[in-house]
């Protein structure tokens, strides 16, 4: 009589689920350990699904005014910090200058 090769589904299945389980474990550990490492890697695997996925029309009707007031919000925000940086760097440009200049006068 032939051997009979069937395959024995159930004992992959106990550890392949064993695997899982460890990994499991494994991932929560790590979260435990480095709780800020993962919502960081949460937020990036997010911001790639949301990159990759397209968005449905009802999203777009849901969020497309909360979009439009983000990025108008987020442009100002943008401007008042590049003005603030010009000013303070004038400021310090001119300190120095003056410095250089007081310095120079002084030597001649």
């Amino acid at each position: 009589m032939a051997k009979n090769d069937t395959y024995d589904s159930n004992a992959d299945a106990g550890s392949t689920g064993g695997r899982f389980s460890d990994l499991g474990s494994s991932a929560s550990g790590q979260i435990d350990n480095s709780p800020l490492i993962a919502l960081g890697a949460g937020l990036a695997l997010g911001a790639v699904l949301g990159a990759v996925l397209p968005a449905s029309d009802k999203e777009r009707e849901l969020l497309g005014p909360l979009g439009t007031k983000l990025n108008d919000a987020g442009t100002g925000a943008l401007d008042r910090g590049r003005g603030m940086a010009k000013q303070k760097f004038d400021e310090m440009a001119g300190d120095k200058v003056r410095e250089f200049l007081g310095s120079t006068s002084s030597n001649a």
